[in-house]
């Protein structure tokens, strides 16, 4: 199962490493953080505290804000979720899943003086056990979740021409963080509610979203401020399907391409009623196996390529009179791949979000939302002739309270009800309780 991006809530990463998404190993990770902590606890800045700095370990005696006028900009974040299976799924227990990142972002025009370029290196340490094994479901409970590993997620170098206007990127790149990317979303847990899983869920290995990234090029193009399209080429196969850990870029001529487009129109973004909505296309050029043999008990033919097709929706439905964040948002999108070689054939999700809900809490996200992952005919028709037919489609409600106590710490309570877990008749429906914190160091 593939988690898709992570994004705080009302974070909209239409421009990669803006988020500071990137983690090490647990180990480095750990050893930055305890010298980062040393360093900021030797500040003594008039007035600085820990209620009021933006990072747990501050501004690093001025490290931090001498450096990002140097054209370096560093994050350091850790996240970790507590999941109880407490009735159903496949397994009734505990779980936590733990993630460190580390990301460097460097301004090449402030550094070298090479006109609106920059670069940026991501890492990723995750740690401990996955809540979707619990829960026995394709939709991922925790959308950070993944084998214990370290590996460089992102690398890559962008340039801007024409104004600023068109941007190009090469290098190890996630299309999660600008392709099918919901801002209005990016408060829920789980991972549906991060790519459809009928992208998410599709290739050989996963198609080049957290935690498995892809050698490519994207183009970006944006005539104004409202508009903008956008081209992604990159490796058909994510990283090693034989080896998840680490970093891995193995580059076959069988993997063929993925390529991915998706057009939109914004408004609202700075200021004014937001709206959002774009379509997107996929499609890979390697070889799939066919799900349904041609005749019962053959073996299943191959199919040069698979695509398909995405729209989403999102924007403000309520405004607080007055206010320019407080009110209600919601979001919308609906996807489709090829049934022929996708057990997954199409994806709906839906939800609504209210910022600042009490009057004492204006910046916490309170939210609500359904994901749900309808099998193909084919798949359902191979599996009832394999013996073990499976349901019409997983589905997850989800309700979820976003909390920042201070600057630098969230937490966030989580529940999620997923009905059809796997689409297997045997599991019965699982019911999720958690608790995710976050720390900015």
């Amino acid at each position: 199962m593939t988690s898709g991006a992570i994004h705080s809530p009302g974070e909209f990463p239409l421009h990669p490493g803006r988020s500071a998404r990137s983690r090490v190993t647990a180990a480095t990770g750990a050893a930055i953080l305890l010298l980062a902590s040393a360093v900021g606890q030797a500040e003594d800045t008039p007035g600085d505290s820990l209620a009021s700095r933006a990072n747990l370990t501050g501004d690093w005696g001025g490290l931090r804000t001498e450096w990002a006028l140097n054209g370096v900009e560093i994050g350091i974040n850790h996240t970790g979720d507590v999941f109880a299976v407490i009735d159903g799924g496949a397994e009734e227990s505990t779980y936590f899943s733990g993630l460190v990142d580390v990301g460097i972002e460097f301004d090449l025009e402030a550094m070298l003086g090479w006109p609106a370029t920059r670069a940026f290196v991501l890492g990723i340490g995750t740690f401990g056990r996955d809540p979707g094994d619990g829960a026995g479901s394709v939709h991922a409970p925790s959308n950070l979740a993944n084998i214990p590993t370290g590996k460089v997620l992102e690398a890559w170098l962008e340039r801007e021409f024409m104004a600023g206007q068109l941007a190009v990127l090469a290098g190890l790149y996630g299309v999660d963080s600008e392709f099918d990317v919901k801002e209005t979303a990016g408060v829920f847990m789980n991972g549906g509610f991060g790519t459809g899983l009928d992208l998410s869920e599709t290739g050989l290995n996963g198609p080049c979203v957290y935690p498995t990234t892809c050698l490519g090029v994207r183009a970006r193009y944006h005539p104004d401020d409202t508009r903008y399209v956008q081209l992604a080429v990159l490796d058909g196969v994510a990283g090693d399907p034989e080896q998840p850990h680490g970093t891995q870029i193995s580059l076959n001529s069988d993997d063929g391409l993925l390529v991915l487009g998706e057009a939109g129109f914004q408004r609202g973004a700075g200021a004014g009623r937001f709206l959002r909505a774009a379509v997107g296309a996929w499609a890979y050029t390697t070889d799939f196996e066919e799900l349904l043999p041609p005749t019962p008990g053959a073996a299943p033919g191959e199919q040069g390529g698979t695509h398909g097709i995405y729209a989403l929706l999102e924007g403000d439905l309520y405004r607080e009179p007055g206010q320019y964040l407080e009110g209600l948002s919601g979001f919308l999108r609906v996807g489709v791949a090829d049934e022929a070689v996708n057990p997954i054939g199409s994806y709906a999700g839906a939800g609504l979000v209210y910022t600042g809900l009490f009057p004492t809490r204006s910046e916490d996200v309170l939210g609500l939302g359904v994901s749900a992952a309808f099998n193909g005919d084919d798949f359902k028709d191979a599996q009832a002739q394999a013996g073990a037919p499976v349901e019409d489609a997983e589905v997850v409600v989800e309700l979820t309270y976003w909390m920042p106590l201070l600057p630098w710490f969230s937490l966030q309570l989580d529940a999620q009800y997923i009905s059809n877990p796997a689409t297997d008749p045997a599991l019965d429906d699982a019911l999720l309780v958690g608790l995710r914190y976050q720390v900015s160091f």
